[in-house]
């Protein structure tokens, strides 16, 4: 519930805001934050794996007596390589940035000094946010996930609000936006390291504050290779779009888009509260021994996953066009994205569901099979959604995004199954996902065609009728779920 409240805070907020931060500093200038978040998603391969196998790695020792001897001379290695890494991406960065403000990025009205400006800053940003990320991953490995949620609220309301604020009664220029959000950047990792040390528990042997241990990273080696491999395919598959239409579009439409992007990743939001809190202890039962109570869990989540990201991508999809006119108040932004967020929202439903088998394997800490997936998936997709980006646009990319998820999800999921809880797949396809979702479907086109939208209707009271339908849709549908049930029988037995 914590992570709930965290993430839909977060992400209410962020949408809030955002329709403001169009307005006050115009498409073009907001194009360049959609192409930070680009940025930002591109260097993440160079985390080679090393923030989930923290994450991974403390969960473990919290089962082990001693564990935290090992971990403590992990981290401190992965704080040292953390480091060196975000100064060279920062001077990576920096070296390129003239080259990009040029060369990639297609802008007609800001001025060459202004973009290379900014995206020297969102370097900066970057590595701070990258190393931040490292102690988030700690937290949330120690499962002090209520601080954490409270933490990213006084954090995410100092970028998101702050910004506002800046715009609205200091500066509307782009450069000095981004120089506040490197300064909230770096508030960020302080507080995190902070919090993370002082939750820490202590080991019994004492180690430098600046050190590097080979042997502890060597262990380790395979298992986050594992996981930078199959991030660094993830980031090709779900990014690549991204890359080629910010070269292709004019950075007004690359803004336009962000928007779409940022509605597609609060759909993501809404089901990774329950990822962060079912990951961590699908490992802590599998150190324990307890994989029946692994696998129960793992088929709760994925109902309640269903639910919620079924529940909102199909109303998104089905209200695309409305949905963002009542957001941003733009109509062109709204008539230019009504069909693209239709394939892109449909697709980050099947995405929800589909990235389960992927939490499994972590559980185990065996990842061949995932790698071999992955590697097959990109050598099909990535061809694909090159071609179809560069020649039918973002409306092609989206069709050609959905269709590729639900085709892996049926092809793939069932081998991952088969190899880690035989005879699991077929209860799980059909009592945990397609019952769930095809009534999910059900609920949200009749809830179109008995309850049309009034045009008269002022943008808040449609988003709010938005709103208040998807959340009929959810709470009908969970009487789908067999665990939603199950809960409600226990409670009123209890």
């Amino acid at each position: 519930m914590a992570n709930y409240v965290g993430q839909l805070y977060v992400m209410l907020i962020g949408l809030a805001v955002t329709p403001l931060y169009l307005q006050y500093l115009g498409a073009e200038a907001y194009g360049l934050v959609g192409f930070f978040a680009l940025l930002q998603a591109w260097m993440n391969l160079l985390d080679v794996g090393l923030t989930p196998t923290l994450g991974r790695e403390i969960s473990f020792a919290r089962g082990k007596i001693n564990g935290f001897d090992n971990f403590r001379k992990l981290l401190k290695s992965f704080e040292l390589i953390f480091i060196v890494l975000g100064i060279l991406v920062f001077l990576g960065i920096y070296i390129v940035s003239g080259w990009l403000a040029v060369g990639w990025i297609n802008a007609e009205q800001l001025e060459f000094d202004i973009i290379s400006y900014c995206i020297v800053l969102m370097g900066g940003m970057i590595g701070i946010r990258w190393l931040a990320g490292l102690f988030r991953s700690g937290i949330n490995g120690l499962e002090d996930q209520v601080w954490l949620n409270i933490a990213n609220i006084i954090l995410m309301s100092l970028r998101f609000v702050g910004g506002l604020v800046l715009l609205a009664f200091i500066s509307t220029n782009v450069r000095h936006f981004f120089e506040y959000q490197l300064l909230v950047g770096l508030v960020e990792l302080l507080v995190l390291m902070a919090h993370f040390y002082k939750k820490l528990p202590p080991s019994t042997a004492p180690i430098a504050v600046v050190s590097f241990h080979l042997e502890s990273v060597k262990r380790v080696v395979p298992f986050a290779l594992s996981v930078a491999y199959t991030s660094g395919i993830w980031i090709l598959v779900s990014q690549m779009d991204k890359l080629v239409l910010s070269s292709v579009l004019p950075l007004a439409e690359f803004g336009y888009f962000s928007l779409v992007a940022l509605l597609l990743a609060a759909i993501a939001g809404l089901t990774t509260p329950i990822c962060i809190a079912v990951q961590p202890r699908m490992t802590y039962l599998l150190s324990n021994g307890q994989e029946e109570e692994m696998l129960a869990l793992y088929r709760a989540a994925t109902q309640l996953v269903t639910l919620v990201a079924m529940s909102v991508s199909v109303m998104v999809a089905l209200f695309s066009e409305t949905l963002m006119y009542s957001w941003t108040g733009d109509r062109l932004a709204a008539a230019w994205a009504e069909d693209i967020l239709f394939w892109f929202s449909l697709g980050s439903g099947v995405l929800a569901v589909l990235s389960f088998q992927y939490y499994l394997q972590i559980a185990h800490g065996k990842l061949k099979l995932h790698i071999l997936g992955a590697t097959i998936s990109v050598v099909i997709d990535v061809p694909i959604t090159i071609y179809v980006a560069l020649n039918y646009g973002a409306l092609g990319a989206g069709i050609a995004l959905f269709v590729f998820r639900l085709f892996w999800m049926l092809v793939w999921t069932p081998i991952v199954h088969h190899r880690f809880a035989p005879g699991l797949h077929m209860k799980w396809l059909i009592n945990d996902v397609l019952i769930i979702a095809l009534t999910v479907a059900l609920m949200a086109l009749l809830m179109r065609a008995l309850f049309p939208l009034i045009p008269e209707l002022s943008r808040v009271l449609t988003f709010v009728t938005l709103i208040i339908m998807g959340l009929i849709v959810m709470i009908t549908s969970g009487l789908s779920s067999s665990f939603i049930r199950e809960y409600f029988m226990r409670v009123r037995c209890a």
